[in-house]
């Protein structure tokens, strides 16, 4: 039996009793979260679930995670993280680089060919930009990567400086990065490494394991929760968007919707059980108290909550709020914070942590003021350009945020601490704060000389491949 397929059967064994979350606790004097001594002697492991939404952890108040409950009760662990966009390309280049999209510039996955006529190229990260990792490796860290391609392959600029990045399957899972990323660990456990692990697990583009009669045996319809139909569902809702403005709509029936979710939960199973796996490996090592260790995720998922199936046309909720949970040696300092962060702040704490300096011009911020008691208020924000289709940007003040479509000018304004599902919208009733926090999105863009009014009324060709 191969390593990969042992690796999935194993996966599959979900039926584990969820770990009883711990109440944070907070040591006499607070920890130091200071490891610049022990430098050279850590490793650094980032994990990233792909569309893992952060209220199907337990963290979240989900039940479909003990593995990640488990590491979780270890770490610090971020209640209110939001991703920087909605989708794979930007939200995970925006990690990499500690920048907003339009900071660091990749925002589809294709463009234009700059040297004119009508073929799109892949967008690549602008040599002139570090990408965070580049600071690790300039500082004695090996560099290698395992994770389902797609819109984290190398071609987009991700690689940069590894010395292995295994990227050659489209939407793979972690029962194939996993093995190999296992057995690098085992062949370099003594080495001083970071390391990329990913998997597309809970995309729509990757398979579930069980059918839809194992999943839903009461359900009735004729959706089979296959790949391809995901993809002509999302395809479906998008081309709905007729003018400028115009929000993705599905056409999916509740008893689909509630299918597709249930398909979806699945493969959070699926995946928890991989990351289980993974850990297993890590701790037999003996790299698990050698190392940090970041378990996130890029974005979240919609089924039909706004209606719309799949990501990266709207900036709702369930498609920004994310986990975000950060091991430190030991479990030092494990808690439950609930300050709103950001997925931008990843690289620049671990910086922090282990004494080196973070690149200068970059938006995301270091964490570790916060876990030694210092008073944090981060900008809250994040946008879509996903294929053309959309042009939104977001800002929260407080339990306030607002969507603003750049096309169209419209405005959403939602109180997220009274409706976190984002179901009323209080722009027409709420005038004062709705122009104040889109004065705060305007505000935001200008600092990337970016033009709120660009997109006004612009009718583009969407770029229909994915």
């Amino acid at each position: 039996m191969t390593a990969t397929l042992l690796y999935a059967l194993l996966a599959c064994n979900t039926d584990a009793p969820a770990p009883k979350l711990q109440a944070p606790v907070a040591a006499p004097l607070g920890p130091s979260f200071d490891y610049a001594a022990e430098q050279k002697s850590l490793n650094v492991i980032l994990v990233s679930m792909d569309s893992l939404r952060a209220d199907h952890t337990g963290l979240g108040g989900g039940s479909f995670t003990p593995n990640l409950d488990a590491f979780q009760n270890e770490a610090v662990a971020f209640k209110n993280a939001t991703a920087a966009a909605p989708w794979t390309v930007p939200s995970h280049m925006s990690i990499f680089t500690g920048r907003w999209p339009t900071h660091h510039g990749v925002v589809n996955k294709l463009i234009p060919d700059p040297a004119g006529g009508k073929e799109l190229i892949f967008d690549k990260l602008e040599d002139s930009i570090p990408l965070l990792p580049d600071t690790l490796i300039a500082n004695g860290w090996e560099a290698v990567g395992f994770t389902g391609g797609a819109g984290v392959s190398g071609k987009f600029g991700y690689n940069r400086g590894f010395t292995s990045y295994l990227d050659d399957k489209t939407f793979a899972g972690m029962d194939y990065s996993g093995p190999p990323a296992m057995q690098w660990l085992t062949d370099h456990k003594d080495g001083h490494f970071f390391m990329f692990f990913h998997g597309y697990d809970t995309h729509g583009q990757h398979p579930v394991i069980k059918t839809v009669k194992e999943i839903d045996p009461t359900y009735a319809g004729t959706l089979d929760g296959s790949i391809e139909e995901q993809a002509k569902l999302r395809e479906a809702g998008l081309a709905q968007i007729v003018n400028p403005g115009d929000p993705p709509k599905g056409d999916v029936s509740p008893e689909d919707a509630a299918l597709l979710l249930k398909v979806y939960q699945e493969k959070v199973r699926e995946a928890d059980g991989r990351l289980g796996l993974f850990f297993d490996r890590v701790k037999e090592l003996g790299l698990y108290d050698k190392s940090i260790i970041v378990v996130l995720a890029d974005h979240g998922e919609e089924f039909m909550e706004h209606g719309y199936v799949d990501h990266g046309a709207t900036l709702c909720e369930h498609q920004l709020h994310v986990p975000l949970m950060i091991r430190f040696p030991k479990g030092e300092g494990a808690r439950v914070v609930d300050t709103p962060v950001r997925t931008i702040d990843t690289f620049p704490t671990i910086f922090d942590a282990l004494g080196l300096q973070t690149p200068a011009n970059i938006d995301g911020k270091s964490l570790i003021p916060l876990l030694r008691g210092e008073a944090t208020d981060l900008p809250i924000h994040a946008e879509s350009d996903y294929r053309l289709f959309v042009h939104l940007r977001s800002s929260r003040v407080g339990d306030k945020k607002l969507i603003l479509d750049l096309e169209d000018g419209q405005r959403s304004l939602y109180d997220l601490s009274a409706d976190p599902g984002e179901k009323t919208d209080l722009s027409t009733t709420d005038a004062r704060t709705t122009y104040e926090v889109e004065q705060d999105v305007r505000g935001w863009m200008g600092t990337m000389k970016s033009d709120p009014n660009a997109f006004l009324g612009v009718k583009e060709e969407h770029i229909k491949l994915f």
